[in-house]
């Protein structure tokens, strides 16, 4: 089987459908895949595009409880506020909406971001504080964790993005059984979703959750490979990811 520049496969021995098959994507999406590179293989399945952080957006991050959304919201907001500083007035700071109104979430997102220019405000249920400045701002939302077979959960975020005139994005950590991400994956789409961020890539060996679940439809966005705010989070591509999927156990 081929390989391409720059992700070549660690064994001749090994073929581009044992490594899809070793990190436990489903069959049915390895024989998809397969027939050319590895890089091939994931264009087939999966679109790749930045998340569109302009002034004006408002994109709220959603998953399940634990997913690493919060942190990957930071890390957003961090990184958008220190492009507003060098923009010399030309975009405004980022606001975050803290709609978790669960014990600890409020004071755990503004610790992560103490040090940061991003105005961060309680709008717990999505309800917003009026005469909050909202105009030509990048606005990002951070949902309480959801279980997707909990009707109230779901109802509830999908009431908060309504509320907020926001965009949902899915936040899906690395490492997660590749057939229940593909059932989050559905779930989200269904309620609107159309972007993916992976997070805890450098938690897990095993990431064939991520790859199957943007391959339900979600365009794989960045990913996550640290839990420091100021590193380790990066627009990923196929040759990115492909050499991510390469990383095997020696």
């Amino acid at each position: 089987m081929p390989s391409s520049p720059g992700a070549s496969l660690p064994l001749p021995s090994l073929s581009v459908e044992d490594i899809l098959l070793w990190h436990s994507i489903p069959r049915p999406l390895v024989a998809a895949m397969s027939g050319g590179t590895l890089e091939e293989g994931l264009c087939k399945a999966i679109a790749f595009e930045r998340l569109p952080m302009t002034p004006g957006r408002i994109i709220a991050l959603g998953g399940a409880p634990g997913s690493g959304k919060s942190l990957t919201l930071a890390k957003l907001a961090a990184r958008y506020a220190l492009k507003a500083q060098k923009s010399e007035g030309r975009l405004k700071k980022p606001l975050v909406l803290a709609c978790d109104h669960n014990p600890g979430s409020y004071a755990k997102l503004a610790s992560v971001l103490t040090g940061y220019d991003v105005e961060l405000v309680k709008a717990y249920h999505g309800i917003v504080p009026t005469g909050l400045d909202r105009q030509d701002r990048m606005t990002l939302v951070d949902l309480p964790g959801v279980c997707i077979y909990s009707r109230s959960g779901m109802a509830e975020m999908q009431e908060i993005v309504e509320r907020t005139g926001a965009t949902l994005s899915l936040v899906i950590p690395a490492g997660m059984d590749p057939e229940e991400t593909a059932d989050i994956a559905d779930a989200f789409y269904k309620k609107g979703a159309r972007t993916l961020i992976a997070s805890r890539l450098e938690q897990s060996g095993r990431i064939g959750g991520i790859v199957t679940a943007a391959a339900c439809g979600l365009t794989l966005t960045y990913g996550s490979f640290s839990s420091s705010i100021t590193a380790g989070f990066t627009h990923l591509t196929p040759q990115i990811l492909a050499k991510r999927l390469l990383i095997l156990p020696t």
